[in-house]
């Protein structure tokens, strides 16, 4: 598989929706287990992209809340599809 060379205009807006504090104090939210090669992973994007000025979840929590924008509207036809009839 060929990679994509990425525009500047890519990369400051990958920068732009993911690489920013969220606001949310981790102590706030739920703990979750992720692998040991996606945590060193995320680890290193934090660090080197994000100079260590963002967190482990606010990473994380602006993924998610780009995958749910992205997704909404299959992730609700699947919920619907799937869940189960209470009748």
């Amino acid at each position: 598989m060929e990679e994509k060379t990425m525009s500047q205009e890519d990369k400051a807006y990958y920068e732009k929706l993911f690489i920013k504090q969220g606001g949310m104090k981790t102590r706030s939210g739920k703990a979750v287990y992720i692998s040991k090669e996606y945590h060193e992973r995320i680890m290193r994007i934090i660090q080197t992209i994000g100079a260590n000025e963002i967190s482990l979840s606010d990473y994380l929590n602006n993924v998610l809340t780009e995958h749910f924008a992205v997704y909404k509207n299959e992730i609700s036809a699947l919920y619907e599809e799937k869940k189960p009839n209470i009748f």
